[in-house]
């Protein structure tokens, strides 16, 4: 059966392949556009696969979404023959405000900093990663130039967040990544939305409030055991 055939009318490649900076441990990431329905991940070892509809992605490439940024931005196409890419980069338009995604990072960012020891490791220091990108990239969106190396994200980031994407395969957390991230959450000049009592109950009611859908996921994925952690405070 052929990828016609299953429906798939795009595959792209974005990620440090598409940019040819990936090192030791980089994934492949493709983006397949799929026929309409709820986008969905895989993974199997280093290849990570997103199917997304093509309604979904050009309504987020309308509203200035940072996943749609990324792949107008950077993505090759490996099977495109539709010229579905370039449709997708006519129609995205940047926004002037991140608040939004900036604020969901720090929420996770101090739910980690709260409650990492009731946490899978590999999922806390992934989760790190993903708050200091996710910052760092939606404050330059708002100046009109968002990148998405390591690299680059490095340059416009303090010395903490900085040391932190360079060690970002690593596998297991330690003392010192969790210093360096609760250094760079406190340089971000931002204070925890909930007390430091909070449990991880209270962040679950928090990400269903706001919507945050990778905080829900964290909890989700992430927990020991289903009551871990809900009466450790630090």
């Amino acid at each position: 059966m052929g990828i016609g055939d299953q429906g798939v009318s795009a595959i792209l490649l974005f990620g440090s392949r598409a940019r040819e900076d990936n090192g030791r441990g980089s994934d492949t990431d493709l983006l397949l556009i799929s026929p309409p329905g709820t986008p969905q991940h895989s993974s199997i070892g280093h290849l990570s696969m997103f199917f997304y509809p093509w309604e979904k992605l050009t309504n987020d490439a309308r509203e200035g979404d940072l996943f749609v940024c990324h792949i107008v931005r950077e993505a090759k196409p490996v099977f495109d023959p539709l010229g579905q890419l370039d449709q997708l980069r006519s129609k995205f338009r940047l926004r002037t405000s991140y608040a939004r995604e900036i604020a969901h990072a720090r929420d996770l960012g101090w739910f980690l900093d709260h409650h990492a020891r009731a946490l899978n490791s590999n999922l806390v220091v992934r989760r790190m990663v993903w708050c200091i990108r996710t910052i760092l990239i939606a404050r330059l969106a708002e100046r009109g130039t968002p990148v998405f190396a390591p690299l680059e994200l490095a340059m416009a980031a303090p010395a903490s967040a900085a040391d932190l994407l360079a060690d970002r395969h690593q596998r297991r957390l330690d003392i010192t990544m969790r210093q360096r991230f609760r250094q760079y959450m406190m340089q971000e000049d931002s204070c925890p939305v909930l007390p430091s009592e909070a449990t991880i109950n209270d962040y679950r009611s928090l990400f269903v409030q706001t919507g945050n859908k990778v905080g829900l996921q964290t909890i989700e994925r992430g927990l020991l055991t289903p009551e871990a952690g809900e009466d450790f405070y630090h």
